[in-house]
């Protein structure tokens, strides 16, 4: 539903807000028609968007050079296996039921040279398998992202293909899961009241997909910036401050330094998007190659997850290139670095400027109080005095064919300006009769 339909959906006023939010009528299944669409109202001082990255509420940064979206699709099953001809049953297959398997980008369970084949070579998947306990597995095989997205189907037909190679029995699916998660993107605009949170912050990891630890971290930076706006408001009796509160909100989850942060980790999801199935096993091979607080904190990558501080600086996202890159494989390593040179002159001074103290950091979102605009006093009080002093009358022209039309040419547009102190009013006044006192322009 589009918010801003009908008209007054959203109000911001200097108090706070006021929303309709619209429920959607059951427009299939046993429901059908039962329940027609229904409306609330709700008064706010603040309103805090979770309803995630493709919000209808919160506005994107236009101003922002980043690149549009990638795409993290994956469908997965919960399976009962039928291990009846098994005789290791501490394994399924090739997968180990005692540890979690991530990043499977084998390929050999297509025909050599077949379509499917060339197309899992050029829109890589992977198998993610997590075992449960007994003959319980949950499969999924997963595009890391993708622009365009690959399809749904294609991830399924992939991972029954890839089971039945493997030799695994699926007897059972007790769930299914199908996964659509938005990456990278533009931040949200700034300046603007309604705070977004989570995907609808683009919250979410633009390399990795990865977002329950983050948002959880943001949520208490978010409530105390919330909290104290209200507090000191309250204490020292001056007037709440909307806009102020939503920009400290803000602020809370894009600091300079989680922008710069957020900047390095875009690049390695544009990366990523790019490469094939073979520069993608190189990639994770260099990756896991790494020490464990290395890439741990980059899979993290927020304020106050668990290594984090080997990504925060500039320093350390550099000392973290440079090892990464020693890692790879020489192909992926050049290709990496001639990426690195192209991504920076397409896409400006984010990368750059997440590596290197001399070009500063992004803008953040810190409130900026903007004064009243007031013109230029003197010459305004100029034209009140030259329009009050001047004799001059002439008709208004007025596109009317019929005589009556001539009584109603006379009716003037009076502009009165006033100035008060620093401050300036203008009123504009319709009359149907042209007052002594005022003057018509001429």
């Amino acid at each position: 539903i589009n918010i801003y339909s009908p008209a007054g959906s959203l109000v911001h006023d200097d108090e706070g807000s006021t929303i309709l939010l619209q429920s959607k009528p059951f427009s299939s299944g046993e429901d059908r028609g039962k329940e027609p669409a229904t409306t609330t109202r709700v008064r706010a001082k603040l309103i805090i968007d979770c309803t995630g990255h493709e919000s209808r509420l919160v506005l994107k940064d236009d101003r922002d050079s980043a690149p549009p979206p990638g795409y993290q699709i994956a469908y997965g099953m919960l399976a009962k296996l039928n291990e009846d001809s098994i005789p290791d049953k501490t394994r399924c297959g090739p997968y180990d039921k005692d540890a979690m398997t991530l990043f499977d980008y084998r390929t050999d369970h297509f025909p050599p040279d077949s379509l499917e084949a060339s197309k899992a070579e050029t829109a890589p998947t992977f198998m993610y398998v997590m075992p449960l306990n007994d003959n319980r597995v949950f499969f999924e095989e997963t595009s890391l992202v993708a622009r365009p997205a690959v399809s749904f189907r294609e991830c399924k037909d992939r991972c029954r293909t890839r089971l039945e190679y493997l030799g695994i029995t699926v007897e059972d699916i007790e769930e299914e899961e199908y996964c659509y998660i938005p990456m990278g993107g533009p931040l949200p605009a700034r300046d603007q009241r309604v705070v977004g949170f989570g995907g609808a912050a683009a919250m979410v990891h633009p390399s990795t997909g990865y977002h329950l630890c983050r948002a959880m971290m943001g949520a208490g930076a978010v409530a105390r910036a919330v909290r104290e706006e209200l507090a000191s408001s309250s204490k020292s009796k001056a007037e709440y401050n909307p806009d102020r509160a939503a920009a400290r909100a803000y602020d809370a989850i894009w600091t300079p330094d989680n922008i710069a942060q957020r900047n390095f980790a875009v690049f390695g999801g544009e990366f990523l998007m790019k490469q094939r199935v073979r520069g993608l096993r190189g990639f994770f091979d260099g990756f896991f190659k790494l020490p464990l607080p290395l890439w741990g904190g980059f899979l993290a990558g927020w304020p106050g997850l668990p290594n984090n501080e080997r990504h925060e600086t500039w320093s350390a996202r550099l000392v973290f290139g440079l090892t990464f890159v020693s890692k790879l494989p020489l192909p992926v390593a050049l290709d990496m670095l001639a990426a690195i040179v192209g991504y920076s002159i397409s896409e400006g001074l984010a990368l750059p400027q997440s590596v290197t103290p001399l070009l500063g950091l992004p803008e953040g979102y810190e409130y900026k109080e903007k004064g009243m605009a007031v013109g230029d006093v003197a010459a305004k009080a100029e034209a009140r005095r030259m329009i009050l002093e001047s004799g001059v009358e002439e008709v208004v022209p007025v596109d009317f064919e019929d005589s009556s039309s001539a009584a109603a040419a006379t009716t003037a547009n009076a502009v009165v300006v006033e100035d008060v102190a620093a401050e300036s009013k203008v009123d504009v006044v319709e009359s149907d009769v042209v007052e002594e006192e005022s003057a018509p322009f001429a």
